[in-house]
């Protein structure tokens, strides 16, 4: 069973993994969030069974501005899975209203809605938030990879 907890330093031996050349110029790896001590930042491991088997950040800080004009929104940052658990469906229900509304109205209890950008050549990534309920808006934004597409979720 997919759950969504706070990242503990328990869990960095299991995101560790490195992704493959395409994956990684979408994602930034869990390590590079490991020693940010970032208050705003929310970091989340994607545990199956009590293991961790994928990660993702939300991000309350100001970066969420160029995604969204809604003060309770957050940004979803750096998703991944583990390469050796893709394919299994986790990323879908880490995202669905089950887990990530869940977890936002625990730990965020004042957001309304999770934001988040696709680079335009993304399109797995595209498919799988437009699967869970995702919707894009006319908002677009340069990354650091080049054109990335704005998704809304309401939660």
């Amino acid at each position: 069973m997919i759950e969504l907890v706070p990242l503990s330093t328990k869990h960095h031996a299991r995101l560790g993994y490195e992704l493959d050349a395409v994956q990684r110029q979408f994602s930034a790896l869990p390590n590079v969030w490991f020693g940010n001590q970032d208050d705003i930042a929310h970091k989340i491991a994607i545990c199956n069974d009590g293991v961790a088997v994928g990660f993702f950040v939300l991000d309350a800080g100001q970066d969420k501005a160029d995604y969204s004009n809604n003060p309770k929104a957050v940004l979803l940052r750096s998703m991944s899975i583990n390469p050796t658990h893709q394919s299994k469906g986790y990323a879908k229900q880490a995202l669905s209203d089950q887990c990530l509304g869940a977890f936002c109205k625990q730990y965020l209890p004042d957001c309304d809605m999770v934001v988040l950008g696709v680079n335009h050549a993304n399109i797995p990534a595209q498919k799988l938030y437009e699967n869970v309920g995702f919707f894009r808006c006319q908002r677009t934004v340069m990354g650091k990879q080049g054109l990335q597409f704005v998704y809304e979720l309401k939660i």
